[in-house]
Order: structure tokens, then C-alpha cells, then sequence
């Protein structure tokens, strides 16, 4: 069983232990179908349990939650990214190896990159992804198969205007973009998964005022129908969306910064099984929304990023 993590990153330029001349470029191998969508589970560690991706902004630090099920079996850590990036999304993008893939791309649309890691986590190359945000204000939500056709895709959304599309992709390389739709604010989308076990990714959003959440369950652009799902206090913001229960349903992972309180959602198709606490993750730190700003900068905090 293939898993490989994608890491999407917004500002600055590459990091991840060296300079961007230390890599070379890897073309990605076509028609691949991705882990994080036909299967269930992305693991850093090449087992057949999904884990958690956890990154300090402040120093741009990265390490592994490696779990077995619900469970903390121990870490891992992943080469530094320069703090001039954050994290997006982790998915898989078929890169050379089984290893995770990183993605990346600078504050200024324009440079945008995939980078593809050796199961020791050693950098192997990198391909450019181009023009992949019209301005600024868009930035990566989440990744999934939106079109249907096995390859991983980006959905993009704009902070300021409520509207979003999907960039389909085949590996690093664009199949162009779908129309634009619209949600007004403060909806954000926190994540993509499939939840509804349809073999189309859904789209989990995010209210910024409320604390509400709902899944949206989507045929491409079609919003075929939407299911709410508890409201939580605004202190916790989704991190992760992947298998943890071992029942072929899709999971999702909450953190609170403030409490350090990490809860897992077992999930039965689009409504809430249980809340399991899976652990702590420091505590007394600043909140953070989603993925459309950077994670507080903060020595010491760390802010769950992926997979997603």
C-alpha cells in the first residue's frame, strides 16, 4: 500500500533543511491514483496507520505524531521548513517514492512547487506548479479528486470575496480549473474529504463567528446536499482528515492551542460516532482559525497541520 503526505505551503522561499538548489527536478509519474483519496489512510512512516503532521511556525520545525489507530505510538521528525512558509494540505501527489510529497509556494502567486521526500526523508526533487493563484487573497484549503478521475486536486479560496474553485491536477502538472462558485463569509473551508463514501471528496466548512460546521456533500461543483455537524468553540480549529478508527470511515482532528487538547471525531459517514482526546499539545497558545492565515508565530507552539 502506497502512502505519501503532501505539505502546502504559503509563504517565502524553499527551506526544508537547505536551499532550493540542493534538490533537482523529479518529473511526477502520470495517472497515479492517490492514497489520500481511493484509500483512507496517510502515513509518514509507511505502516498502514494514518499520523498527525505537526509544524512550529516560529522556527519552522516539523515533526510526526506516528499513531497507530487512535493511538500515540511515537514521533518522527521531518526535515525544518523556513518559517517564510506554512503549511496547507497534506495529500498525495505520486511522487517517485512512497514517501510523503511536499508541496510549497511563496507568498507572491507564482511560485509554487511540489517536493518529493525519500522514506528517510531526504529531499529527492521538486516540480513547479504554475499559475496556480490568480492574486494573493486566494489560498490553498484543502486538496482531494474533485473531477473523479484518480489524480489529487487543490481547492483554492479567496479570504476576502466568499468564492472558491478547484484546480485539477495530475500530479504537479494543472488540468485546469473549474468554474468559480461562491459562500458567503464567514463560511470557511477547513477541509476536504470523503465523507459521504461516494468516491467524491465533500467539503467541511467552517463558520468564523459561530463555530459552526457543516459537510458539504458534493458531486464536483455540486453541492448535492449538507449535513451539520457540532458546533465547537472557536478555540479549536480542524487539523487533520483521515482514517484513525480502523472502520473505513473518515476521521477528522480537532486541536485547541489554548488547552493543548487534541480530539479526535470517529466518524460514520457525515455524523459525529464519539469524541476520543487523543493527547495534548502544548497549551496557553494562540488560536488559530484555518488554513486561510498562517499559524500564529510563536516559539513553542505547535499547530497541527495534516494530513488533510
Amino acid at each position: 500500500m502506497r502512502t505519501r503526505v503532501l505539505t502546502l505551503c504559503l509563504t517565502g522561499l524553499l527551506g526544508c533543511g537547505g536551499s532550493e538548489d540542493d534538490t533537482t527536478e523529479v518529473a511526477t509519474p502520470p495517472g497515479e491514483a492517490s492514497q489520500a483519496i481511493r484509500g483512507s489512510r496517510v502515513s509518514f512512516n509507511g505502516d498502514i496507520a494514518s499520523d498527525l503532521l505537526w509544524r512550529e511556525q516560529s522556527t519552522g520545525n516539523m515533526f510526526i505524531w506516528v499513531m497507530q489507530g487512535p493511538s500515540l505510538a511515537g514521533t518522527m521528525t521531518l526535515p525544518a521548513l523556513s518559517p517564510s512558509f506554512t503549511v496547507q494540505a497534506a495529500t498525495d501527489f505520486g511522487g517517485p517514492s512512497t514517501a510523503p510529497d511536499l508541496a510549497y509556494q511563496a507568498v507572491t502567486p507564482g511560485n509554487e512547487a511540489i517536493r518529493y521526500l525519500s522514506s528517510t526523508a531526504t529531499v529527492l526533487g521538486q516540480a513547479a506548479i504554475e499559475n496556480l493563484r490568480p492574486t494573493p487573497s486566494w489560498y490553498i484549503a484543502a486538496s482531494g479528486d474533485f473531477n473523479n478521475d484518480n489524480r489529487t486536486d487543490l481547492v483554492l479560496h479567496n479570504r476576502d470575496t466568499g468564492q472558491y474553485f478547484y484546480r485539477y491536477m495530475d500530479g504537479a502538472t494543472s488540468l485546469g480549473n473549474s468554474a468559480i462558485a461562491y459562500r458567503p463569509l464567514p463560511w470557511f473551508i477547513v477541509g476536504a474529504v470523503d465523507l459521504s463514501r461516494d468516491n467524491r471528496t465533500d467539503l467541511i466548512w467552517r463558520n468564523k463567528s459561530t463555530g459552526q460546521n457543516e459537510v458539504a456533500v458534493m458531486d464536483n461543483l455540486s453541492v448535492l446536499r449538507t449535513v451539520p455537524l457540532p458546533t465547537l468553540p472557536l478555540d479549536f480549529y480542524l487539523g487533520a482528515t483521515a482514517e484513525y478508527s480502523s472502520d473505513a470511515h473518515m476521521d477528522l482532528v480537532w486541536h485547541n492551542p489554548v488547552t493543548g487538547q487534541v480530539v479526535l471525531w470517529w466518524m460514520g459517514a457525515t455524523t459525529v460516532g464519539s469524541a476520543h482526546t487523543l493527547g495534548t499539545m502544548g497549551s496557553n497558545c494562540p488560536r488559530w482559525f484555518s488554513q486561510s492565515s498562517p499559524p500564529p508565530s510563536v516559539f513553542g507552539c505547535r499547530y497541527l497541520v495534516g494530513p488533510r
